[in-house]
Order: C-alpha cells, then sequence, then structure tokens
C-alpha cells in the first residue's frame, strides 16, 4: 500500500501574515494577478451587459493598469517586498482598498465611456473592486509565501547535505594523517627508551626491574595522556557533527493524500467573500446583505461538511484533486438551493459563473494544501536525515576517538602492563634465566607491536588470553565464561569489543598496581538488551576513603555506559556496564 503523505492543519495566523507580508507585492503576485483581474472583467460581464468583447477587454485592461500602478506605488513608499520585512496589516489592507477603489472608478469611467456600463454599475463597482482587490492579492500572497518557503526549504536542504557530504568525505583522510602523525610521536619518543630497556635485559637483568618502572612513570603514562587528549580533527569532527543539524531532504510528489485535507474552508470563504458580496449588491440589491449572509455561510458549511467527511479518505492525488473540484460544485449547488429558499434565484448564468469561481479557487486552496503538504513531508524527511547524519557524523566522531584513544589506551594499557609485569616478574627472580629474558624480552615486543596495527581485529577472548598471558607469573588472572549469545554480540560490534576490552585491561592493571592484587576474576553477565555487565573482583588492598581520579577513570568515563568502584566483602570490585 502507497505511504500517506499527511497535511497539516492551516494556521490563519500564518495566512494573515503572509497577505500582509514582503510577497503580498512582489512581481510574482502581481503578474499572477493579471490574467485573473483580465478575466473576471471578460467573463462576468459581456453575458449580464452589453458590449463586445473587445470593448470590454478594453474596460479589463484600464482596470488591470489602475490597479497594478496603486500597488506599484505603496510598494515604492511604505510596503517594500523586501524580503524578511514584517508584516504589515493595516497598511496592506489600506493599500488593496484604495487599490480596489481606484479599480473600480477606472472600469466604471471606461465602461460609461464606451456605453456599454449603466450608472447603476457605480455602487457595485466601488463596493466589488475593493473586495476583490483584497481577496485576489491576500489569495496570491498566501499561496506564494507557501511556495517560496517550500522553495527555499528545498535549496538550502541541497546546499546543506552537499557541504555535509563533503566535509564527512574529507575527515576520513584526516582520520588517516592523524593516526600516521599519532604513531610518529609515539616511536619517536619510545623507541629510544625501549632499545635501552632491550639491551639491558643481557647485560643487567637484575637492576632492570627498577629502570622498567622508571619508564612506566616518566615516558609511557605522560606520553599516554598527552595523545590522549583533543586535537584539532576533534574539533573539525565536532564542527561537521554540528552541521547534521541542519540537513534536510528532497520534496517526494505525494502518492496518497487526504481528501479531506486538501480543503480548506476558512480560505474559500474569504476568497467567496471578495467575489459573492458585491454580485449579491448587484442581483439583490434590496436583500443584498440577506443574501451575502446565506452565500458566505452556505460555501463555509458546505466546505466544513466535506472537509470533515473526508478526512480520513486517503486516496492518490489524482482522485484527491477530482473529489475536491466534485466537492465545489455540490457546494455552489448547495448555496443556490439555500438562496432560492429565501426567494433569492440565482439566473442560469449567474449560477455557472458561480460554480466555476468555486471550483478555481478549490484548485487554488488545493495546490496551496498540496504544497504545505509537500513540505512537511520534506520537514518529516528532514527529521529523519538529521538523525541519520547525527548518528553518522557521531560514529566519525568515536572513530576519531578511538583512533587516538586506542593508542594512548595500548601505551598506558598494554606497554605499560607489558613493563611493569616484566619488572614485577624480574624482582622475583635474582638471576632470571635465558627463557625468563626472551619471555620479557617477547611480552615487550609484543606490546609495542600492537602500536603499529592497533587493537581493531583484535577479538573479544583473544585480548583476554593476552591479558592473562601478560600478567602470568605475577598475578593470577581467572577469565569468565561467555556465552555464546554474548560472544556473537561482541563480534559483531567491534566498537562494544575494544570498549568491553579496555574496561577489562583497566581493572587488572589497576587492581595490580595500586591495590598490590594477586588475584583477579572477571566475569560477564547480560543485563539488558543494550547493555553487557563486567565486573572485575580482587584481593588487593582494600580502597582508600577518598580516591584521587587518574588517567584510567577518564577512560572509564568515555568506554562505560556506566562504571563505579567499591569495597565488597573484603574483596575491591570494579562493575562497568558497556553499551551493546
Amino acid at each position: 500500500m502507497a505511504e500517506k503523505f499527511s497535511t497539516p492543519k492551516t494556521s490563519l495566523r500564518e495566512a494573515i501574515n503572509n497577505a500582509s507580508g514582503p510577497v503580498a507585492l512582489s512581481n510574482r503576485v502581481l503578474l499572477q494577478f493579471a490574467p485573473i483581474s483580465f478575466l473576471l472583467v471578460l467573463v462576468s460581464n459581456p453575458s449580464r451587459l452589453s458590449g463586445s468583447y473587445l470593448e470590454w477587454a478594453l474596460v479589463a485592461a484600464v482596470g488591470l493598469i489602475a490597479t497594478v500602478l496603486v500597488l506599484l506605488g505603496f510598494r515604492a513608499t511604505i510596503l517594500p517586498s523586501t524580503p524578511g520585512r514584517e508584516s504589515k496589516r493595516l497598511l496592506s489592507s489600506i493599500a488593496y482598498l484604495v487599490a480596489g477603489l481606484v479599480r473600480g472608478t477606472g472600469v466604471f469611467l471606461t465602461g460609461a465611456a464606451l456605453g456599454i456600463m449603466p450608472p447603476g454599475e457605480f455602487v457595485f463597482r466601488l463596493i466589488g473592486g475593493p473586495l476583490f482587490v483584497y481577496g485576489a492579492i491576500s489569495m496570491l500572497a498566501i499561496f506564494n509565501a507557501s511556495r517560496i518557503r517550500h522553495e527555499k526549504t528545498l535549496a538550502e536542504l541541497e546546499i546543506e547535505k552537499a557541504e555535509l557530504d563533503e566535509l564527512r568525505g574529507g575527515i576520513r583522510e584526516r582520520i588517516r594523517l592523524q593516526r600516521a602523525d599519532l604513531l610518529r610521536r609515539v616511536q619517536n619518543v619510545l623507541s629510544p627508551v625501549v632499545d635501552e630497556v632491550k639491551s639491558q635485559l643481557q647485560s643487567s637483568p637484575g637492576e632492570l626491574s627498577h629502570r622498567l618502572r622508571d619508564v612506566v612513570e616518566t615516558v609511557v603514562r605522560p606520553l599516554s595522556h598527552d595523545i590522549g587528549k583533543g586535537s584539532k580533527v576533534d574539533d573539525e569532527v565536532g564542527v561537521i557533527a554540528n552541521r547534521a543539524a541542519f540537513a534536510n531532504a528532497k520534496s517526494r510528489f505525494p502518492s496518497r493524500l487526504s481528501a479531506g485535507a486538501m480543503i480548506v474552508p476558512e480560505l474559500t470563504g474569504f476568497a467567496t467573500a471578495s467575489i459573492a458580496i458585491a454580485a449579491n449588491a448587484i442581483n439583490f440589491p434590496e436583500q443584498a446583505l440577506l443574501g451575502s449572509v446565506i452565500s458566505l455561510a452556505s460555501v463555509y458549511v458546505g466546505y466544513k461538511f466535506f472537509q470533515k467527511v473526508l478526512q480520513q479518505v486517503w486516496v492518490h492525488f489524482v482522485f484527491a484533486l477530482l473529489i475536491s473540484i466534485v466537492s465545489a460544485v455540490a457546494v455552489a449547488l448547495f448555496t443556490g438551493y439555500m438562496l432560492s429558499l429565501v426567494n433569492l434565484e440565482l439566473p442560469l448564468p449567474l449560477l455557472l459563473q458561480f460554480i466555476l469561481s468555486q471550483i478555481v479557487l478549490t484548485l487554488i486552496t488545493f495546490y496551496m494544501q498540496f504544497v504545505r503538504t509537500q513540505r512537511r513531508d520534506a520537514e518529516v524527511e528532514m527529521t529523519r536525515v538529521v538523525s541519520d547524519l547525527a548518528i553518522l557524523n557521531s560514529q566519525l566522531r568515536q572513530e576519531v576517538w578511538l583512533n587516538r584513544r586506542r593508542i594512548a589506551s595500548i601505551l598506558h594499557g598494554s606497554v605499560q602492563a607489558a613493563l611493569y609485569a616484566s619488572a614485577i616478574k624480574l624482582a622475583k627472580s635474582q638471576q632470571p634465566t635465558q627463557t625468563e629474558i626472551e619471555d620479557v624480552q617477547r611480552d615487550i615486543t609484543a606490546a609495542i607491536n600492537k602500536l603499529e596495527s592497533g587493537e581493531g581485529t583484535e577479538n573479544f577472548v583473544d585480548v583476554l588470553r593476552q591479558i592473562q598471558e601478560v600478567w602470568e607469573g605475577a598475578v593470577e588472572v581467572e577469565l569468565p565464561d561467555i556465552t555464546p549469545q554474548i560472544l556473537e554480540q561482541l563480534d559483531s560490534n567491534q566498537v562494544a569489543s575494544a570498549c568491553a576490552s579496555e574496561v577489562v585491561r583497566e581493572a587488572v592493571s589497576n587492581a595490580v598496581k595500586h591495590g598490590k592484587a594477586e588475584h583477579v576474576v572477571i566475569a560477564l553477565e547480560q543485563t539488558n538488551p543494550h547493555l553487557l555487565g563486567i565486573t572485575v573482583t580482587n584481593d588487593g588492598q582494600p580502597l582508600p576513603a577518598e580516591i584521587e581520579a587518574g588517567y584510567g577513570s577518564t577512560i572509564l568515563d568515555e568506554v562505560a555506559f556506566a562504571w563505579q568502584l567499591e569495597n565488597r566483602g573484603g574483596f575491591t570490585v570494579l562493575g562497568a556496564a558497556i553499551a551493546i
């Protein structure tokens, strides 16, 4: 089934502001007013009064020119069509009424000079002219304001999306360059120190334990903290993420519309007033007020009825258009019937003209609603696109963070753990064997190699085993039983896997470094469909009353959905939740 396209409710405040805003006297509105003004005189008069179509064409031309000249005069002085000008309701109303009076006078004088305008028409022209100009210009202004807003929305949409796509494409290259720069910094600082450590493994392994601890505190930790800080690239990605808030979407052609939503009784009734009141004044001079009240009430009630009945009728665009036309004909006939009940019969030519006028007004309001439907769809689609782009740009921002933090975390985690564990192993042995020395060399080399490759290709189970192997001989690390469901989720989500790995690595390192733990137990639990609970328990020294937050706490704040560290039953327990 085709998608339903909702049409927003008409805002009368917005319509009034548009009718008296800068669009009202724009070239676009005046050009659209010209054929309506010309045809109204040419169609409605020859059949009712004497004279040829050529004579009435001259009358129509005079009326149009007079109207436009007055409106241009107001535009050049107190009602400029400058975009962004505030709505001026009173001045706009005065402009429309003055232009209508000049129009009516010009039409009457021209018709009288040609001998086709009887003296009794003067009052009709003075009433009909202002009402027609007021109604026609207002309707065209509302129509064009809606159209211009829609066009502006789509134009800005395309510009924003194009700029966003360009920036998003470029950020990948900046991420690559950032990673290369970070690796260079790490290698320039760390390589000489590691080479020195490796050379001393053979010459003085007994004294190397202190040197390894010194390297951790004076080189590895400060460097990991420095790299862990933000960079210019982070700021650039932040700008891109913010720009996503202004992204939009292309306009679509509505496939299914609410037939009732395309009918606007308020606007159609207002436009009808600009024609019906003057027509009643000439057709029913003795009962003009009664005829006007019945006509306008019948028009409004009729359209309101169709609007309510057809509100939940969802049909194709073509059928919605046909239904609107049929509704216009039905309302016109209903109005004629209501007038006949009080003996105000409309002659057939006038009835046909009234039916035609209702069809034209309905088509105008239909198109206005159609444009508003498109704009609303674009705004709804915009919200969806904004959400998608915000997520995508958030992922890019995470990628920048992970790119930077990965290297910093490897330094702070794997490299630091390898050097610290090696120091403990060497401290426990007065005369390390060749095998022990080779194990220490291998652990340090493996940790350094991670700086080149990162940890993106390692799965969670491999990381846990590496943690256990690194601390083997120094601390007993008990690995968890991982259910197939948790394992599948971690394997399919590399970001969550990396975050979980970092939590475990940080917890084990802190348990040994700060708590002097000898036994660490890791446990996993699926707390809900989107959160993985990690618990790391150690038998080290209890936590002090006040804990100073360090770089490890910063990492946990960034990678964990929530975490806490506490003393529990004689053990120190780190509990963390990872979004998965």
